[in-house]
């Protein structure tokens, strides 16, 4: 049976006329009522009283209506359905992310993702401030990183807490806190990555300056320096979560932290899969990776 002779035979009875559904629709009268005419000849059946008055429905045709409409209603779900599925099936969303992100978070987050969105693959970019660039070059389609760079689309996840990196030899006792102006007097040590403006912002909030070794490292090299006593260091806990090096942590005597959050385009240009991952992301359970 041909759906759209159906849709054509609804629109004739809602208009009350064939010469109005003919011109709504397109088609010429004699056209549409050829099409009508083979569906009363299809089911062997007369759905449509004809007069002056217009048209109107039958017995027949008034039983059948709801049938019909349900039909059109199916068809209209089968082909959104077919949509959603080919969309799913070539979806690929493109993210980059920050590395603690990458090295912590991010695997448990894609596997409990794909876990129910098996169609939905991901190109994964690991970077700094870069990140930026090519979320506004379009290269990629969502960002995790800190909103280090003031960005009003910038959407909170979660807040990752700053910590003390000292030498095991260091004069602190268990559980004390460090005092973040201590950094005036002792030798810091800072990061290439993407937290060290975050560190900066908040030196800066507190009016502090740190006495700078003229020494800027990525963050495996850093602990390590720390280690052997080169230095002191600020880190966020997310960094340190992996750290095997014996260096001591210490909770900070005032509040820093640095957000991690995601970058997305407008609601109405991201793709349903992009829409689903940044669902997905903002009712997981960040708090486990902060202890």
């Amino acid at each position: 049976m041909d759906v759209n002779k159906i849709k054509i035979f609804i629109e004739a009875v809602e208009s009350g006329s064939l010469l109005s559904a003919a011109e709504k629709l397109g088609y010429t009268q004699a056209g549409l009522t050829h099409m009508v005419k083979a569906l009363e000849n299809e089911l062997g059946l007369v759905l449509l009283q004809r007069g002056k008055f217009g048209v109107r429905l039958t017995r027949e045709g008034s039983r059948l209506m709801p049938l019909f409409r349900e039909l059109v209603s199916v068809q209209e779900k089968i082909r959104s359905e077919a949509h959603l599925i080919q969309e799913q099936k070539a979806s690929i969303i493109r993210l980059a992310s920050v590395a603690s992100v990458i090295r912590t978070c991010l695997p448990d987050i894609l596997m409990a993702f794909q876990k129910e969105n098996p169609a939905i693959s991901f190109e994964i970019k690991e970077g700094d401030d870069r990140i930026y660039q090519w979320f506004d070059r379009g290269e990629v389609d969502i960002c995790i990183t800190s909103n280090m760079i003031r960005r009003d689309e910038f959407q909170p996840l979660f807040t990752d807490e700053f910590l003390a990196v000292l030498p095991e030899n260091y004069p602190i006792g268990r559980g004390e806190t460090y005092p973040l102006s201590r950094i005036e007097e002792d030798p810091y040590i800072g990061s290439t990555c993407v937290h060290d403006c975050d560190v900066e912002e908040l030196l800066d909030r507190y009016h502090i300056h740190p006495k700078q070794q003229s020494t800027y490292v990525d963050d495996n090299s850093l602990i390590s320096m720390v280690a052997r006593g080169f230095g002191i260091s600020l880190l966020p806990r997310l960094v340190l979560k992996n750290c095997h090096e014996k260096v001591l942590l210490a909770p900070l005597d005032r509040p820093c932290s640095r957000n991690i959050g995601i970058l997305c385009g407008e609601e109405g240009s991201s793709s349903l899969s992009v829409k689903k991952f940044v669902l997905f992301l903002k009712n997981w359970n960040f708090e486990q990776y902060q202890r």
